[in-house]
């Protein structure tokens, strides 16, 4: 499990500098789209966790809505782009945090939001996180992901990850259907408040979901 940790880290290690460039030419609006509809389920004084931050580019936009950001991140490099950029911006309300989502330790009840912004479909067991996401927030607390669901439609880059992923050249990549996110998200005690796609191939599935009390 560590040697894999490691191996994740490494890897995004490895792409932060070059991240933001290769990310923009094809995700730019979808960024664009992701910060906006993610603001208005946002308050002024809401305390957030960010999953995968990577270089902050959700993070920062979103730090101008919200009281405090807890951001983490498994790999060094991309977390050390987001820091200068924040430092830059003067975004004071940012902590930045080297870890895994598993390796995180939060109290129950911490955060008004969760964000996992184009990582869910990098966990492998994403039931486990959706439980950690739940507990981890506050009663009608809410959750914002965006997630590429390569489980929709074929594409060269659905395949690429496919191969490199199944050669160990890069991460686990999950392929979900944008109705098999929704419903996983509800199963785990979500009312899904809106999901929309921000991108054409892959689909880009924006869900924002409310904690609800479990049906006992």
């Amino acid at each position: 499990m560590e040697n894999k940790e490691k191996q994740l880290s490494c890897f995004w290690d490895k792409r932060a500098e070059v991240f933001d460039d290769q990310v923009q030419k094809i995700y730019k609006n979808a960024y664009k789209k992701t910060i906006k509809r993610s603001r208005q389920f946002l308050r002024k004084e809401d305390r957030i966790l960010e999953i995968g931050c990577g270089t902050g580019i959700v993070t920062l936009p979103l730090a101008s809505c919200v009281k405090e950001v807890t951001a983490i991140d498994a790999s060094a490099q991309m977390l050390a782009a987001a820091w200068e950029k924040a430092e830059t911006e003067e975004k004071n309300n940012i902590e930045f945090q080297q870890v895994s989502f598993k390796k995180f330790q939060a109290e129950k009840e911490s955060f008004d939001a969760v964000t996992a912004f184009n990582v869910l479909h990098y966990m492998k067991d994403r039931e486990k996180a959706l439980d950690r996401i739940y507990d981890m927030l506050k009663p009608g607390g809410i959750f914002l992901s965006a997630t590429d669901c390569l489980g929709r439609n074929l594409s060269r880059m659905s395949v690429e990850k496919f191969v490199k992923s199944s050669l160990g050249l890069m991460p686990y990549v999950g392929f979900e259907t944008p109705v098999g996110l929704m419903r996983k998200i509800q199963r785990h005690g979500f009312l899904v408040l809106e999901i929309v796609n921000l991108h054409r191939n892959p689909p880009n599935i924006f869900i924002a979901a409310q904690k609800i009390e479990r049906k006992r």
